[in-house]
C-alpha cells in the first residue's frame, strides 16, 4: 500500500497557525462551517491531490457524514491521526470523567468492550488499542480509510517511556487486524527510527516528521534528522515544510529537492488558499 507524493493536511480546519495567533483564531472561526471544510477539500481535490491526514476532531463528523452521502471525493484516500486529546479535554470541561468514559464507551459494540477489557487486563493490550482506534474513527464510517497515524503526543511519550510492547500492539491491530497502514508522526525521527526498527523489528515503517529548509523543530538536529531520513530504512512523510519561516519558494524547493534525492517519499501540506494548494500542488506533481 504506497501513499501519494502529496498528503493534504488540516491544520487550517482547526485553526493551526505556527507564525500568527491572531491568523489561527480567524481560521478557526472560518472553519467552523462544513461547508468551508468540504469547498477547501475540493481545491485539494481539483488540484489532483488524493490523500487527506487528518485528527479526529468533532467538526469533522458532519463533513464526513456529508462526503459520504455524496460521494463527491470519491477516490480520496483518508488517513486519521490518534488520539486527539484536546476531544476528550474538551468534553472534560464540561462533564465528570466518569460521564465521558460512559459516553465513549456507549459509541462501541457491546460484545467487544469487555473481550478488549478482559484481554488488557491478561497483559494482551492490542484487542484495547483496536477498540479505541475503532472509537476513534466512528466518524470515518462509509470513507476509503487507508491507514491510521499514531499522534506524536502520544507516540513520542511512548518512545520516551521505552513502551516497545505498546507501540508493537498499536502497529500490530492496524497492521494485523484492521489490514491498513499504520503510521507513526514524531518530533524526533531519528529515535523514533532506531525504535521502531532495531528495537520493536518493523520493516520499513511509516514515519511522519518535520522536514524543513531551516531545520525548524527538526530534533536533535538538522543534519541527524536529514541523515535518518536518508537512511531508506523508513517511508518519509515531511510535514511543517513551509513552518521554518523562510521564503515559500524556497522552502518547497528544498522539499521537492529532498522527494528528487530520495529523502522524501510524500510531501504534507496544508492551507486555506486555492490558488495556493493549486500551485504547489502542480509544482510538486511537475517534478516527478
Amino acid at each position: 500500500m504506497s501513499l501519494g507524493k502529496i498528503i493534504f493536511g488540516d491544520n487550517q480546519f482547526l485553526g493551526v497557525n505556527h507564525s500568527s495567533q491572531h491568523k489561527a483564531s480567524k481560521l478557526y472561526d472560518y472553519y467552523s462551517s462544513s461547508e468551508k471544510i468540504i469547498e477547501t477539500l475540493a481545491y485539494a481535490y481539483d488540484a489532483g491531490i488524493r490523500d487527506f491526514m487528518f485528527t479526529t476532531h468533532d467538526r469533522y463528523e458532519l463533513v464526513f457524514s456529508e462526503i459520504d452521502r455524496s460521494n463527491i471525493f470519491p477516490e480520496m484516500n483518508y488517513y486519521p491521526c490518534i488520539p486527539y486529546a484536546h476531544k476528550y479535554w474538551n468534553q472534560l470541561m464540561d462533564n465528570s470523567l466518569a460521564a465521558v468514559i460512559a459516553s465513549t464507551i456507549s459509541k462501541t459494540s457491546a460484545s467487544k468492550l469487555p473481550m478488549a477489557l478482559l484481554a488488557s487486563i491478561s497483559g494482551r493490550h492490542s484487542r484495547l488499542i483496536e477498540t479505541i482506534v475503532l472509537l476513534e474513527n466512528l466518524m470515518c464510517n462509509g470513507l476509503n480509510v487507508k491507514g491510521v497515524f499514531l499522534q506524536n503526543a502520544a507516540f513520542d511519550l511512548l518512545l520516551a517511556m521505552k513502551a516497545y510492547n505498546l507501540i508493537d500492539d498499536f502497529y500490530s491491530a492496524i497492521d494485523n487486524r484492521l489490514g491498513i497502514l499504520p503510521g507513526f508522526i514524531t518530533m524526533n525521527h531519528s529515535l523514533a527510527l532506531s525504535t521502531l526498527t532495531e528495537n520493536i523489528g518493523i520493516e520499513k515503517p511509516v514515519l511522519c516528521a518535520n522536514f524543513n529548509l531551516s531545520g525548524s523543530r527538526m530534533h536533535p538536529s538538522f543534519n541527524t534528522v536529514k541523515k535518518s531520513f536518508a537512511s531508506k530504512k523508513s517511508i518519509n512523510i515531511a510535514m511543517s515544510i513551509f513552518g521554518s519561516g523562510a521564503n515559500p519558494n524556497d522552502s518547497l524547493d528544498f522539499a521537492i529537492k529532498m522527494m528528487k534525492s530520495a529523502h522524501v517519499d510524500s510531501i504534507l501540506f496544508g492551507s486555506s488558499n486555492a490558488q495556493n494548494i493549486r500551485n504547489n500542488a502542480q509544482r510538486i506533481f511537475k517534478s516527478l
